[in-house]
């Protein structure tokens, strides 16, 4: 006598016909095949000892194959790890070679910023006025270490204070004069100069060929460079 499950199978093949019938063997062959294991190693799922121990032969086989299958695929996912790490660890070093040649390439920098911030800070410390003592004449003022060190250098004086100076010769104690500082961006025509006599101040550029400078830099105003007129403020290029 065919068994119960054989009758089934007649039955239904009687009607859905053999297409329908063998989808749902397939079903219930991979629904069989589903319950072989309770478990999912893939997700970190494992029989204990005693669960093991009660486990059919087929399921034991299953579930060995299962744990060689996880093996390998964990032993490839650590190759690629360490393969990855050993990329990671090359960039990193590459890194740190770069941020080596960049810190020898920083100190000789950070020791001239040191001596600048240095600079600044005495440039800043001296005298932005003068008041002038009893004895004193631009000369000797202009040698001064607060002021230029320099006596040839009292011109910028007396130009910086026209306004007062009408002969440089002559200046009175207690008169306070402007010392400039730093090199000056413009520059107002006086009488007497031409483009090439403001070039050669120390304080613009202390060469009396570079008055093209000083003519490019004005076009807008200057039409014929051996033509400037007192009063005009003229741009110094830098």
């Amino acid at each position: 006598m065919p068994g119960r499950f054989q009758k089934e199978l007649i039955k239904m093949k009687s009607r859905l016909g053999i297409v329908g019938l063998a989808a749902i063997s397939l079903a219930f062959i991979a629904l069989m095949a589903s319950s072989v294991l309770a478990v999912d190693v893939s997700k970190g799922q494992f029989y204990t000892e005693e669960e093991y121990q009660k486990l059919s032969k087929k399921e034991r086989e299953a579930y060995c194959s299962a744990l060689a299958d996880e093996a390998r695929k964990q032993e490839a996912r650590l190759k690629d790890a360490e393969s990855r790490l050993a990329s990671e660890r090359a960039k990193i070093d590459d890194l740190k070679a770069k941020l080596r040649q960049v810190d020898a390439e920083l100190k000789p920098l950070e020791s001239r910023v040191a001596d600048l911030e240095r600079q600044i800070k005495e440039l800043e410390s001296l005298p932005k006025e003068w008041t002038v003592k009893e004895g004193e004449c631009l000369y000797k003022i202009s040698g001064y270490a607060e002021i230029y060190s320099d006596p040839t250098k009292w011109p910028r004086i007396f130009r910086a204070n026209r306004d007062k100076i009408e002969d440089p010769t002559l200046i009175y104690p207690g008169w306070v004069l402007r010392i400039p500082r730093g090199l000056p961006n413009t520059h107002v025509v006086v009488e007497g100069e031409w483009l090439a006599k403001i070039a050669g101040y120390w304080e613009i550029y202390d060469d009396w060929r570079l008055w093209t400078k000083i003519y490019e830099a004005n076009k807008d105003k200057i039409s014929d460079p051996d033509l400037i007129m007192p009063g005009w403020e003229l741009r110094i290029p830098r």
